[in-house]
């Protein structure tokens, strides 16, 4: 039997409880969709791992797997930042594009 869903589960619900009080329910299920979305990316860098190991070392073009990294981090990050204060900040804030070439 698989044991590690239900504690994923029980661990993604007890991150989802650490969220800040909510307005609507509509909010709710965004700041939820954003949650899992962020989770999703998360769980996606010991795939970006296995794959940059296989990489060939003579290979004519390869991948910029140190830049995926670092786009997934700010959008990441950008997630975080909303789940978190949910709120428009007071200043504008300065947008890094990402890099788009890998």
């Amino acid at each position: 039997m698989n044991r590690k869903k239900p504690i994923i589960t029980l661990l993604f619900l007890a991150n989802l409880m650490s969220l800040p009080a909510i307005g609507s329910a509509s909010n709710a299920n965004e700041l939820l969709a954003l949650k899992k979305l962020e989770q999703y990316i998360i769980n996606t860098y010991h795939l970006i791992d296995n794959a940059e190991s296989m990489q060939a070392d003579g290979a004519r073009y390869k991948f910029d797997y140190p830049e995926l990294r670092q786009d997934l981090t700010y959008v990441t990050a950008s997630i975080n930042r909303f789940i978190n204060h949910n709120q428009k900040s007071q200043t504008p804030r300065t947008i890094v594009p990402l890099i788009t070439e890998y």
